[in-house]
């Protein structure tokens, strides 16, 4: 039997060098039966002609402006599957692959027919024999947390079974083409951060399972393009917290409340400190509770 048709798509913001090094990866990939889509997102740093001067093979899409995670994935779907994609993987720029990484991912993908999402084991590319994530948990208040973080990448057996998790991470996610059609791809007001997480949690209510591949490596050089600590990250990440918890929380207005607290009090803290990132805090409550969702003119 032919394997399934897996579309990797890529998204580029003014991230060149990183982006050229993940499609060099790619390259080597032994699977026999792929695509790669890059969504450039108006970087305006010369990726897309460099891109298809080095790596014709590459189908390149150009947005006119930057719409998000979501919204350049979305797009990219579409089109995908509109080429009959069976499988799309959603990969970060900042990502090396493992020559093997699809032909370990699909298989185990393949392998029980109530996988809906999968992932790899996901290595730091500073320290490589160190685990960043194999997938991740959420706490009542939206609190996230990766799954092995820290742990030597040789405590993860190749030969491990399929690891439940509650979500994948956006930087390596493998989803089937039923799946992503049946929950409408990503939700679009997150932007940046959490619409892989809400998407997971939508998968995994409708009976399919979110598993993590231990056989199927990539490193990752974490945060590369917004910064750990920026008040991009900041801000996204504390007002997309009440969207996903207003989603999918078991009791939303309690656990929104609890996330908003939380948010007020460390905004008070870097007050009192004379700290600037505490307006990046107001904003997210602000917008959030105003409906201002999708992209922000705040960070």
């Amino acid at each position: 039997m032919n394997p399934p048709s897996v579309a990797i798509i890529v998204v580029n913001y003014r991230g060149r060098a990183d982006t050229l090094e993940c499609l060099e990866s790619l390259r080597r990939l032994m699977y026999p039966s792929f695509s790669v889509l890059l969504v450039d997102q108006d970087s305006g740093d010369g990726t897309p002609d460099a891109v298809r001067e080095r790596f014709p093979e590459v189908d390149v899409v150009e947005s006119l402006e930057n719409d998000g995670f979501s919204g350049a994935n979305n797009r990219a779907a579409k089109r995908a599957l509109e080429k009959g994609a069976d499988y799309l993987f959603l990969l970060n720029n900042d990502t090396v692959v493992a020559p093997d990484l699809l032909d370990v991912l699909v298989g185990g993908a393949e392998s029980v027919p109530e996988i809906g999402i999968a992932g790899p084991v996901i290595l730091y590319f500073d320290a490589p024999d160190t685990v960043w994530s194999m997938g991740g948990a959420m706490s009542w208040r939206g609190e996230s947390r990766m799954i092995g973080q820290g742990r030597a990448a040789s405590e993860v057996g190749f030969d491990s079974p399929l690891v439940d998790v509650e979500f994948i991470v956006g930087c390596g996610l493998l989803v089937k083409r039923a799946v992503w059609e049946a929950a409408g791809g990503m939700d679009g007001r997150f932007f940046l951060y959490y619409e892989e997480a809400d998407l997971c949690a939508w998968v995994r209510r409708a009976g399919w399972r979110c598993v993590t591949v231990p056989g199927a490596r990539l490193q990752h050089k974490v945060s590369r393009t917004t910064g750990t600590d920026s008040a991009l990250t900041l801000y996204y990440m504390r007002r997309n917290v009440l969207l996903f918890l207003e989603k999918n929380a078991s009791r939303p207005n309690f656990s929104r409340l609890a996330a908003s607290a939380d948010t007020l009090r460390l905004a008070l803290v870097w007050a009192l400190r004379g700290d600037r990132r505490c307006r990046t805090l107001l904003y997210a409550l602000s917008d959030y509770y105003r409906g201002c969702l999708g992209k922000s003119q705040h960070p």
